[in-house]
């Protein structure tokens, strides 16, 4: 399969992101997008190729998945910034290249030093902030500013050692306002928020906030094109609309449902959806989470996937009545069961209300039975 052709290049945001870190009067931007919407793809397949293309070094490093050992993540990603190579295809070989020891190329001739991600958790040792304050320098370029393109950046902060990493870190970006820009991406607003916008946060103020813009239907019309291009297969425009719709318009979710079809030719648009809903569901864990959840907690959730963002409003009283065809639990148990999803990662604030922060969860929720409330 050729994934160029799936890819939906973003080209104008990418050049605006770019013309706005370079020619514009930011070293900085926070990119908030919900999850699954694009984000990493964005950062790299979009504009890292495009920093590229230009003569400017670029980092990249996914903090997701990282928060026990994020300084040795980003140590590797500099080191391999420095020694070349596109951002894609340093990601095809990262999984084998960091696990579990790697070595770094210490900058400035220094000797080859070995990391084990094993020993980084905890306090950030002194020599490897001072090691990630030199690689800032070797990237480090007025005439042509390094790239740093941190994913998922508010996960950071959940690490032990955060706080002083992301002072070295900050310090590091400071003392080169000309010679390093960075794009920060987060899934949640609310993470973005502590990080670059409270008072007290380690970033505050350095990045511009900005949204990812929603996918629009022409994704839809570029999907299809790749489809009959790679399978030969011509779906219905308006059903295909509707699927994406229905997943939440989240790309990846979509491009499995045409791949189902693609391999099913009998299927139906309305199978294929049930089909990928229930892989997601699996993959993803929806049913043990919801399992685990009270029914005020589970009334909680579909309120937030119904739209419903005033949970303790008479509104919401009445939607809760109507889902489950009794009275609606009180304010106060209401308030219990957000604040164990807020703890559990299910919710995110987005402009000062509450959502769930997984719209493919959201759209499950909707397809459960009343007796589930």
């Amino acid at each position: 399969m050729n994934r160029n052709l799936w890819h939906y290049p973003r080209t104008e945001l990418a050049e605006n992101v770019y013309r706005l870190l370079i020619k514009g009067p930011v070293q900085a931007i926070s990119l908030f997008g919900p999850r699954r919407t694009g984000k990493t793809q964005f950062l790299t397949q979009d504009l890292a190729p495009l920093a590229e293309e230009r003569g400017h070094k670029v980092v990249y490093a996914s903090l997701w998945q990282t928060i026990d050992s994020p300084l040795g993540i980003l140590l590797y990603e500099l080191d391999m910034a420095l020694r070349g190579g596109s951002v894609l295809n340093r990601l095809k070989t990262f999984a084998s290249d960091i696990a579990p020891k790697f070595s770094l190329k210490v900058p400035f001739g220094g000797p080859s030093l070995e990391v084990d991600l094993g020993k980084l958790k905890g306090k950030s040792p002194d020599n490897l902030l001072l090691l990630l304050d030199q690689y800032c320098e070797k990237l480090s370029n007025k005439r042509r500013p390094a790239f740093l393109l941190l994913d998922e950046f508010q996960e950071i902060a959940r690490s032990d050692g955060a706080k002083a990493l992301m002072a070295a870190l900050r310090t590091s970006l400071d003392k080169r306002k000309d010679g390093l820009v960075a794009v920060f991406t987060g899934s949640s607003q609310e993470g973005l928020r502590q990080m670059f916008s409270a008072r007290q946060a380690p970033f505050f103020r350095f990045a511009q906030p900005m949204e990812l813009p929603p996918l629009t239907d022409d994704f839809v019309v570029h999907q299809l094109k790749a489809m009959r291009a790679t399978s030969k297969t011509k779906l219905d425009r308006t059903e295909a609309l509707a699927a994406f719709e229905d997943f939440g318009r989240i790309p990846l979710i979509f491009q499995r449902w045409l791949i189902k079809l693609s391999l099913n030719p009998g299927m139906t648009g309305t199978e294929a959806t049930e089909a990928v809903r229930a892989e997601v569901a699996e993959e993803f864990g929806y049913g043990a989470r919801w399992l685990d959840l009270t029914p005020p907690q589970r009334l909680a959730v579909r309120l937030m996937a119904d739209g419903v963002t005033r949970i303790y409003s008479k509104e919401a009283a009445e939607e809760a009545e109507r889902l489950t065809k009794t009275s609606s639990p009180s304010a106060s148990k209401l308030q219990t069961a957000m604040e164990r999803l807020n703890r559990l990662g299910l919710v995110d604030e987005f402009e000062k209300a509450p959502h769930l922060n997984d719209p493919v969860f959201a759209g499950w929720v909707r397809q459960r039975p009343r007796s589930d409330f």
